[in-house]
């Protein structure tokens, strides 16, 4: 996997990229043509002329997940608001979901939008949304943004209708041969691990799961405590819905993509329930001999999100099965503290050490489900359609992921977007990022990804120089001894098998669907078993029950209509 002299070519792709930005006509990024249009073309500094000031009007906003709203005297958020007169006022999710979500659906009481998360099929299913498909004409930016793609927002609903806006997915790229420079960092499931771990074992990368966890167990040995606090081995979270962090590794182990509690045989598209099977039996074999050795602490399948959040920031953690997204706040802490060789990369493991892809592959763009609505109840539909279509606009969009410029980023000689170190440790800070950067405000709305038209990247993480140039000591080195750009490397890249993401089924599934019911039993008796299995003195005998009662559940039907679901969906991918 050494990728010899990588960084010194990436160097040198990065100045080609550069001269030939300053070479070419503006909004052609010294490229010949553009794959797909790119909306919002303007490059002035954003601003609105004193009389043509747009009326301020207030939307509320549920996003069913956590986070935190940015104060109101944010710089970048009162100069979105100065552009568009838009104001969001944002309720993050705390507590139970499902209890939040049930309250608000059977009041009626809804805010002007929703961040739907993993509610998406309790508000579809309730009508909890108004549908869009005669608003999007209308607004040119959010037209070019989703045109390519309406069959599949209009897949997910039952009466094909659009409700929900996919806020990730749409990306943007030139035709200049570079494009797999900007790749975003991996943020999907796999194994991650504490960088420290491999640069103690030599700079190791064992992708064979009894070397991944054989690895763990002599770091532990030496490292019993980190920062005077009891080192805690391997993790695996197992509440609410997040219990994917239980569930999901067997597909990836066998080369699976991320479906959810099913196996898609690519070639045939036949469908299987996994965690009945031999291979999800070798995994909870392998993770109840960790418990046994005290890899595993008892207390993990009790923490809750926070509590699970709070230990990784604390940098003792070494390694979890999880998807970055999920624990990313947890790790900004220690990004924020400088912590570095605690942060994680993902490990490819399998059974044989064949390295796996977990869920690294080129995407073919929006899948439908992935996004926010405009509730039924919302006080100006148009209104709130016009406030996206402006985020959309480049210069709208720059503003929010890079900021002022001359205060948080700089143009160079070559027209190239550009921090200073001190701007870039600004935007580690999460305290300083919530205070100060517009992320918060554009990740919850339809966002541009991939390149301007200018050949500049959408946001500062993507940006090649700042990748290869603004990077801390720590990870420069340590990437080094890869040979590798960042953490992406660690994985191989899989094709796109052509289908949508099973999860993507079962998350908006109606409820009088006749897999609905079985799904939820399923998930029920592995939230409750699958702990006690890991944790059992007799894994044999925990195992034998654990499948016994799975034979109670006609999980063949749920099988059979997520194929069928799957070859439907099939004719729009």
């Amino acid at each position: 996997m050494k990728k010899a002299k990588f960084l010194s070519l990436l160097m040198t792709v990065a100045l080609i990229v550069a001269v030939l930005s300053a070479c070419a006509p503006l909004g052609t990024g010294g490229s010949t043509g553009t794959q797909t249009p790119t909306p919002g073309q303007s490059t002035q500094q954003p601003g609105t002329p004193d009389d043509k000031k747009p009326e301020p009007i207030t939307f509320t906003m549920f996003v069913a997940g956590p986070g935190e709203a940015p104060p109101a005297n944010n710089k970048i958020i009162k100069k979105i608001q100065e552009i568009t007169g838009v104001t969001i006022e944002f309720e993050f999710l705390v507590g139970d979901m499902e209890q939040k979500v049930g309250i608000m659906i059977a009041s009626g009481d809804y805010p002007d939008l929703i961040g739907a998360g993993q509610a998406r099929g309790r508000f579809l299913n309730a009508g909890s949304f108004a549908a869009l498909d005669d608003y999007l004409p209308n607004y040119p930016n959010l037209w070019k943004h989703y045109e390519p793609y309406l069959d599949r927002l209009r897949s997910i609903s039952p009466d094909k209708k659009i409700y929900i806006l996919d806020i990730w997915g749409r990306e943007y790229w030139l035709n200049d041969g570079e494009d797999q420079y900007y790749e975003g960092d991996y943020n999907g499931p796999a194994f991650w691990i504490q960088k420290d771990v491999l640069a103690w074992d030599g700079y190791s990368n064992p992708t064979k799961l009894d070397d991944f966890f054989d690895l763990l167990e002599r770091y532990y040995k030496a490292h019993p405590t980190i920062d005077g606090q009891p080192t805690l081995p391997f993790e695996v979270h197992s509440q609410d819905w997040r219990s994917f962090c239980l569930k999901n590794a067997p597909q990836h182990l066998i080369g699976g993509r991320n479906e959810g509690d099913v196996v898609v045989k690519p070639d045939t598209l036949e469908v299987e329930i996994y965690q009945n099977k031999w291979y999800a039996k070798d995994y909870y074999k392998k993770l109840n001999e960790a418990y046994k050795k005290g890899l595993i602490h008892p207390e993990t399948f009790t923490r809750n999100y926070d509590e699970y959040l709070k230990v990784i920031s604390q940098g003792r953690v070494l390694a979890m099965f999880d998807q970055h997204w999920n624990f990313q706040d947890g790790e900004s802490v220690l990004v924020g503290e400088g912590k570095y060789e605690r942060t994680y990369v993902p490990i490819g493991v399998s059974f044989d050490g064949t390295p796996m892809p977990y869920n690294r592959y080129k995407s073919e763009g929006i899948i439908g489900g992935n996004g926010m609505g405009i509730s039924k109840t919302c006080k100006d539909i148009e209104r709130a359609l016009q406030f996206m279509d402006t985020l959309l606009e480049e210069d709208v969009h720059r503003l929010m992921y890079w900021g002022i410029e001359g205060e948080d980023y700089y143009v160079d000689a070559n027209g190239r977007l550009r921090r200073t170190p001190e701007q870039k440790a600004n935007f580690d800070n999460p305290d300083w990022r919530l205070a100060n950067s517009g992320i918060v405000l554009g990740d919850q709305f339809p966002k541009l990804e991939g390149r301007y038209s200018d050949g500049n990247s959408c946001s500062a993480g993507t940006q090649p120089e700042e990748r290869l140039e603004n990077q801390n000591e720590y990870d420069k080195k340590f990437y080094q001894q890869y040979g590798f750009y960042g953490r992406s490397d660690f994985l191989p890249i899989m094709k796109d098998p052509g289908y949508p993401e099973v999860w993507s089924i079962f998350s908006t599934m109606e409820d009088d669907n006749i897999a609905k019911p079985i799904f939820d039993q399923i998930t029920d008796l592995q939230n409750r078993y699958l702990p006690g299995v890991i944790m059992s003195d007799d894994f044999e005998a925990a195992w034998a029950e654990y499948v016994a009662r799975y034979e109670n559940i006609d999980y063949r039907a749920l099988e059979e209509e997520v194929e069928r679901q799957i070859r439907e969906r099939m004719t729009i991918y």
